[in-house]
């Protein structure tokens, strides 16, 4: 069986048409792509993509631009992330809830718990959550956590504490509401003060 090439030539195999063409077997992947006309980012490797220099291919009904095949940059290698070598100076913070003057000047105070699991695998770590009135308690990024344990420290993890329970009406080791004057003078319920 022969194979007609466009040009009109009678070949015994694809490969003699692709001879007939000028392309030899290490440039045929390459062959059947649409070249970008215009810049755009790698979907591979997300690296930039010149005029010309890519493809693009139809994908989820969406033109997507790609570096041909094994011309994507190698990553480069991220750093390691940043640590904090002085953690231990938040161990003195105990385990409760907190009010700070506002982080961001929004409001008047800033509420907060913090945890320590005594178990698993984030044993002895500090946890830091925003607690917002009418909704369960929020995770914090990095920062804020940091920025808070700092206004906790600055106030006195006692003041802090006190405070917290004074404006909430609710202790501030175990978050139960404080329903005597005593208890709401210590920010503090009897049970957690005698611990």
């Amino acid at each position: 069986m022969t194979v007609r090439c466009g040009k009109g030539h009678d070949h015994e195999s694809v490969a003699d048409v692709r001879a007939c063409y000028g392309v030899s077997e290490s440039n045929v992947q390459t062959l059947n792509y649409k070249k970008n006309q215009y810049p755009g980012n790698c979907r591979l490797c997300g690296g930039k993509v010149e005029v010309e220099q890519g493809r693009v291919d139809k994908i989820d009904d969406r033109w997507q631009t790609s570096h041909l095949a094994g011309k994507c940059p190698e990553k480069p290698k991220l750093e390691a992330p940043r640590t904090l070598t002085n953690t231990s100076r938040y161990d003195v913070i105990p385990v409760g809830h907190y009010a700070t003057d506002s982080l961001t000047g929004r409001n008047d105070l800033d509420f907060w718990r913090v945890d320590r699991p005594e178990q698993g695998q984030y044993k002895g770590r500090t946890f830091v959550k925003r607690i917002v009135g009418g909704k369960p308690d929020m995770n914090v990024s990095r920062d804020t956590k940091f920025a808070a344990l700092e206004a906790i420290l600055e106030l006195g993890p006692e003041g802090s504490a006190l405070l917290y329970g004074r404006e909430l009406g609710r202790c501030s080791r175990c978050n139960r509401h404080l329903t005597d004057e005593t208890s709401r003078m210590f920010g503090m319920g009897p049970e957690c003060r005698s611990k």
